[in-house]
C-alpha cells in the first residue's frame, strides 16, 4: 500500500533562551500540494486554523465571517476596539466572529449587501473576496488589462475594478487555470491561504490611511470618519465653482487640503453602463453609471477622472393597481468608485422633471427648487433627503445613455493617489 505523504507543520515557540519545536501532521495536505507552503504559513500565523485535530480541509469553503476574521489578522488590525455601532441587521452577539464583522465594517473593509445584511454564514466567493482586498489596498498603480482572462466577461460590473486593481498589485489567485478567475465560485481554504500569504508579503500595498487610521491606539478614532480619512483636521482653502450645467441650484465646491466637497444641489453627468427598466426592477437591484469625462472646477481644479462609477439601487417600487406588476420605481445613488477602486459614500437621484428623467440631449431643464439643509455627515439623512427629492417614475434608461445626477448630499472626494490616474491608463476607456 502506497504511503501517504503528509504535510509537516513546524511551529516554534521561544521559552527564555530555549527553542522547542513541535511537529503537527496535516493528513489531508501532501507536501506536493500546490498551496502547501502557503498553508503552512497560514497555520503558523494563525490566519486559518486546522479542523478535526489534524486536518486543514484545503478544498473546503470559507464563510464571509471567517474570511474577515482572518483578513484582519493578516493586516494586523484584529485587536482594535469596536466603538462604532454596526448597521448589519443580521449580526448580533450570537453571530460567529461578530466582533470581526463589526470591526471590518468600522474600518471600511466590508460593506455588506444593499438590504443591510452581512450574511455571515454564507460562503464567500471570488468576487466578494476581490472586493474586500481592493477596499484595503492602495491605488497608486498603472491599471492592469485583465481582458486576456478567458472568463473576464463573467465578472459582474461592480467587481471589475477590484479585479483590475488586485491583478495590478499581484494579489489574486487563479488555480488551476491561470487564464481563468472563476469569479462566481466559492473561495477555498487553500486559495484563502495563498491570498493571505500574498497580502502579508505585500503590506506596503495596503493603504496608509487604512493601516494608520487610528494612529497608535484606538482612542484616536474620535477623529476618524466613515471612509478612513481624518476630515476633522482638514484646513479650508477656498471656494470654487463646478458649473457642469447652468440649471443647478448650487455650483459650489469647497476645497480643503485633504478633501474636496461637491455641495448638495450640484448636478453631475453620468453614462449608464447597464440598462435600467422600471417594469423589471426588483428591490435593491443595482445599476452602474460612469463619468464620461474628467471633471474639473471652472477654476481648473481636478475633481474626479473619467470612468468614475456611480452606483444606484432601487429604493422603492410602485405597482399597477390592476395587474400587481411593477410600473414605476425610484433609484437612489448611494456610492461612487474611482477607477482605482477607491469607494466612498454619496447621495443623489436621477434629475427628473415632471416625473421624467432628464437626459443630457434633452432641452434645457428647469431650475430645481432649493434643497433643505441637513447634516451631511450622516449617510442615512442623505438617503432620506433623496427619498423626498425623487418621485416614483416610469422610465427606461438604455445602456450608454447619459443622464444628470442631482446630488442630494455633500459629496466628499478625499485627496489621494487617484489624482495621478488618467483614463488612457485604464481599460474602462475601451469599454466606454
Amino acid at each position: 500500500m502506497k504511503k501517504i505523504q503528509k504535510l509537516i507543520v513546524i511551529t516554534l515557540a521561544l521559552f527564555t533562551m530555549n527553542i522547542a519545536a513541535n511537529a503537527l501532521e496535516i493528513i489531508d495536505v501532501k507536501n506536493s500540494y500546490w498551496a502547501s507552503q502557503e498553508i503552512i504559513r497560514a497555520i503558523q500565523n494563525n490566519y486559518i486554523g486546522i479542523v478535526d485535530g489534524n486536518k486543514f480541509n484545503p478544498e473546503g469553503t470559507m464563510t464571509r465571517s471567517e474570511f474577515v476574521n482572518a483578513l484582519l489578522k493578516v493586516v494586523q488590525r484584529q485587536d482594535e476596539s469596536v466603538i462604532q455601532p454596526s448597521t448589519f441587521k443580521d449580526v448580533d452577539d450570537t453571530t460567529p466572529n461578530e466582533r470581526s464583522i463589526k470591526l471590518s465594517e468600522q474600518i471600511a473593509m466590508a460593506f455588506g449587501y444593499p438590504d443591510k445584511t452581512f450574511k455571515p454564514a454564507a460562503n464567500i466567493d471570488h468576487n466578494e473576496t476581490m472586493s474586500m482586498i481592493a477596499n484595503i489596498t492602495k491605488a497608486d498603480y498603472v491599471a492592469a488589462d485583465i481582458t486576456n482572462f478567458e472568463d473576464y466577461d463573467e465578472i459582474p460590473l461592480w467587481a471589475k475594478r477590484a479585479y483590475i486593481k488586485n491583478v495590478a498589485n499581484g494579489i489574486y489567485v487563479n488555480h488551476p487555470d491561470e487564464l481563468k478567475f472563476t469569479p462566481s465560485r466559492d473561495l477555498t481554504r487553500a486559495e484563502a491561504a495563498v491570498l493571505f500569504d500574498k497580502i502579508a508579503a505585500n503590506l506596503d500595498k495596503v493603504k496608509d490611511s487604512f493601516k494608520n487610521a487610528y494612529g497608535d491606539n484606538a482612542s484616536d478614532y474620535s477623529d476618524f470618519e466613515d471612509d478612513g480619512y481624518d476630515f476633522n483636521k482638514a484646513t479650508f482653502l477656498r471656494d470654487e465653482t463646478l458649473g457642469l450645467v447652468d440649471f443647478a441650484t448650487n455650483d459650489k465646491v469647497k476645497l480643503y487640503d485633504s478633501k474636496k466637497i461637491i455641495e448638495a444641489g450640484n448636478i453631475l453627468v453620468a453614462t449608464a453602463l447597464t440598462e435600467v427598466k422600471t417594469r423589471k426592477d426588483l428591490m435593491a437591484s443595482e445599476y452602474v453609471f460612469a463619468a464620461p469625462n474628467d471633471v474639473y472646477t471652472k477654476e481648473g481644479t481636478f475633481l474626479y477622472p473619467k470612468g468614475t462609477e456611480f452606483y444606484a439601487r432601487v429604493d422603492k417600487i410602485g405597482y399597477s393597481a390592476w395587474r400587481s406588476k411593477p410600473e414605476k420605481s425610484r433609484i437612489v445613488f448611494h456610492k461612487y468608485s474611482m477607477p482605482s477602486g477607491e469607494t466612498y459614500d454619496m447621495a443623489g437621484v436621477p434629475f427628473t422633471k415632471k416625473e421624467k428623467v432628464v437626459y443630457t440631449n434633452a432641452k434645457k431643464a428647469k431650475k430645481t427648487n432649493a434643497l433643505a439643509y441637513y447634516d451631511g455627515s450622516q449617510k442615512q439623512n442623505l438617503i432620506d433627503v433623496a427619498h423626498q427629492m425623487a418621485p416614483l417614475t416610469e422610465f427606461d434608461i438604455k445602456k450608454a445613455k447619459t443622464i444628470y445626477i442631482l446630488i442630494t448630499g455633500d459629496t466628499v472626494i478625499p485627496a489621494g493617489d487617484y489624482m495621478n490616474l488618467r483614463t488612457e491608463e485604464s481599460v474602462l476607456d475601451e469599454e466606454l
